[in-house]
């Protein structure tokens, strides 16, 4: 059996295998770079739980093939991979750590030559550092003190959105209903948000595509980076009337008794997808 473990055959071909482990952590990071990542919330524990132990395991597989140069430049991709899931992915810790702890343990104990670890190393590092400093710098720039809060009847008890917005939580529970807020031919879908700034702040509503997201077994990949704004000028804690006319023109009406708005929404308004919304850019 020993002989079997230690030939170098058997080492280079679960190399190659844990590549596989590699192209899921680049696919899941190019997917989060172009959707939002939602995990179904029955499927939470499952999805982390078979996430974390696949981890262990291709850590474990990694660290049996470590002088192999394909383990090597794995564990190399896979830090690299992370750096931008990391910026993409920033809060989301259990989805993060895993593969970084994985890239990091597998980077120190591969058969890479001392000197190349000192180099790459060093740039990991800044690389690391620096770019989330300056993922925060950026988004403290383009928000600034600005945070906006999707309304709808999962807002969180006990803070100031939800004491603002509890008393509606019949109307918001009729706006934000799916029959309510996508569009006839099913091609858009609205929202309504609630913005605190260092002014008075506001309730904008937004228009964004709707049938361009992917429904996986665990998780959701919702389409972001496209939003058209349709208002801004909403006061906090009034819930605006919304709903569409047909498949083109949406109506609202900011406060109650107020006057009515109609705006059209196609797709040569619509803005082209932003990609680089992780940096607070919109």
């Amino acid at each position: 059996m020993m002989d079997f473990l230690s030939n170098v055959w058997v080492k280079r071909t679960v190399a190659v295998f844990n590549i596989m482990y590699v192209g899921i952590v680049v696919m899941l990071t190019y997917a989060t770079f172009l959707y939002t990542l939602e995990i179904n919330e029955s499927s939470e524990k499952a999805f982390y739980a078979i996430y974390i132990v696949a981890s262990i395991v291709f850590m474990l597989l990694m660290l049996f093939s470590r002088d192999q140069v394909v383990t090597g430049i794995s564990s190399l991709v896979l830090l690299t991979s992370v750096f931008c899931l990391l910026l993409f992915n920033m809060g989301n810790w259990l989805l993060i750590i895993p593969p970084f702890i994985v890239g990091l343990v597998v980077f120190f104990a591969c058969g890479l030559g001392d000197t190349t670890k000192v180099v790459m190393g060093t740039i990991f590092l800044l690389m690391y550092v620096l770019g989330v400093v300056a993922y925060i710098v950026m988004n403290m720039l383009m928000t600034g003190n600005s945070t906006e809060t999707l309304i709808d009847i999962n807002l969180e008890p006990g803070t100031e959105v939800y004491d603002l917005y509890k008393s509606s939580a019949e109307k918001i529970n009729v706006m934000t209903n799916y029959e309510n807020t996508v569009s006839p031919n099913g091609k858009y879908r609205f929202y309504i948000a609630d913005v605190q700034n260092s002014f008075k702040g506001s309730v904008n509503i937004y228009v964004v595509p709707y049938g361009e997201d992917k429904d996986l077994k665990f998780f959701k990949l919702r389409q972001k980076g496209i939003k058209k704004t349709i208002s801004s000028q909403g006061k906090r804690g009034y819930v605006p009337d919304v709903g569409w006319l047909d498949d083109t023109h949406i109506f609202y009406r900011l406060v109650d008794g107020g006057e009515e708005h109609v705006s059209e929404v196609n797709d040569a308004i619509m803005p082209d997808k932003q990609y680089l919304g992780f940096l607070g850019l919109s």
